[in-house]
């Protein structure tokens, strides 16, 4: 069976630390994240405990790329989806149930809303995690939220939550995002367990908050199908 082309929302251009990867270690493939820390440590954590998930990265990137190893990304569905190829396209591995947590010197960093220690955050809190997530946008008045795709080469399109749930109820999430991000809008990022976080101006420097969960309730983007919407 061929690779399947992943049609929904997947990151075009985003920082080394918001995407995992199949990394070799001691001769063996594990999953691993870049991490930095506020103050400007980097770590580079892994997890041997997930080999399915080895398996279905490193199946496309073979299948494509002839390489096993490299970057890919898991959506607020958990779904895999892995860049490859030449010119690069994203392509659907399967879905991933167990979560992905790396232990590191004695911290803890996952996707969970906690800090290293495990504590539970609130909204507003400092997003301390991995920054691994898909990225959307709250557009300016906090009135929806959309994200760019590549409809063909050379062309994109903004995919607006309003267009699948309507105005009233795009309206409810962009305003749940917009209580932590602003009504200024811009971006921020879900990630496999649904916690929501994003970049916000502090003046000196950028910092990551915790902005709530995805909840089953929230209006939102329909799964992606396998070969488009």
């Amino acid at each position: 069976m061929s690779p399947i082309v992943f049609e929904g929302n997947w990151p075009v251009s985003v920082s080394r630390d918001a995407k995992f990867s199949v990394r070799s270690e001691k001769g063996v493939h594990v999953i691993g994240i870049l991490y930095e820390t506020r103050e400007g440590e980097k770590w580079y954590p892994t997890n041997s405990h997930h080999e399915d998930l080895v398996k279905m990265v490193n199946k496309i990137k073979t299948e494509i790329s002839a390489t096993p190893g490299g970057a890919f990304y898991l959506n607020e569905y958990r779904q895999v989806i892995v860049p490859a190829g030449d010119p690069l396209t994203y392509f659907y591995a399967g879905d991933y149930e167990k979560d992905l947590i790396f232990d590191f010197e004695g911290k803890k960093l996952c996707g969970l809303p906690a800090d290293l220690e495990g504590n539970p955050l609130k909204p507003g809190d400092t997003w301390v995690g991995p920054h691994a997530g898909i990225p959307y946008t709250l557009k300016a008045g906090a009135r929806d939220i959309y994200y760019t795709k590549q409809v063909r080469p050379n062309v994109t399109k903004d995919e607006l939550l309003s267009k699948h749930v309507g105005p009233v109820e795009a309206r409810k999430t962009a305003s749940k995002v917009a209580s932590i991000k602003g009504s200024a809008g811009g971006r921020f990022y879900i990630n496999e367990c649904r916690s929501i976080f994003a970049p916000l101006d502090r003046g000196a420097t950028w910092e990551y908050i915790y902005i709530g969960r995805l909840e089953d309730d929230d209006p939102w983007f329909p799964r992606p199908h396998r070969t488009g919407w």
